[in-house]
């Protein structure tokens, strides 16, 4: 994710970069971390490498700092997103490489104020979307999911709210791409060790999503 020393973007963003490894081999290996930043427009706007020596079958998290200069920030409105690359090498190798959307943008609810969007006041209009279509029932394809933002948007919309369940990855994938703001909402509302590791998958699942904001 990205941070700003405050709530107001101005100046460069932080990036702040987790990278799980898992080693499946029967020996110890040592792995190079190769991080990438495109911008929206595709140009590489900040790099950073890492290496990690991981014991077979073990794992290891990799964590990374870069930052990027006058960042295109992500609204509704411009919903501009960047790619982070992540490439892993090990014995000289690529062995994997993941390309993951992210958005920089600054979120700030005050109890006086109300909500801002990157540093300005932003009033938010949505409604309840219930994950199921005419027709298809909850099996949507992916091109529904775009169609349905695009309608909501075209009646005025700015959010929705994920009635009552943690939505698909792809319907959060057409809010960052198409801009709408999203309560990602979990309705196992229990405490016990079960429902915490559900919240705890969501969360992560869930957490380079700009569109995402509750």
């Amino acid at each position: 994710y990205a941070k700003f020393k405050n709530n107001v973007p101005s100046g460069h963003a932080e990036i702040e970069i987790e990278t799980k490894l898992n080693n499946s081999l029967s020996n110890a290996t040592d792995a190079k971390v190769i991080c990438e930043v495109l911008d929206p427009d595709g140009k590489t706007v900040a790099t950073t490498k890492a290496s990690a020596k991981i014991a077979a079958g073990d794992a290891a998290d990799v964590k990374q700092e870069t930052s990027v200069a006058k960042p295109v920030l992500w609204s509704p409105e411009s919903p501009k997103l960047y790619k982070l690359v992540t490439t892993i090498e090990a014995g000289g190798k690529v062995v994997d490489q993941k390309k993951t959307e992210f958005g920089i943008r600054t979120l700030a609810i005050d109890p006086d104020k109300g909500f801002f969007l990157n540093g300005q006041p932003y009033v938010v209009k949505g409604t309840c979307d219930h994950q199921d279509h005419a027709g298809v029932g909850w099996a949507l394809p992916d091109a529904l999911q775009y169609f349905r933002v695009a309608k909501l948007k075209e009646m005025g919309d700015n959010a929705l709210r994920t009635t009552h369940n943690e939505p698909t990855e792809e319907l959060l994938e057409a809010c960052d791409r198409l801009g709408m703001l999203v309560m990602d909402e979990c309705r196992t509302v229990g405490s016990d060790d079960d429902a915490l590791a559900q919240l705890e998958f969501q969360i992560r699942r869930d957490r380079n999503h700009p569109s995402v904001f509750i």
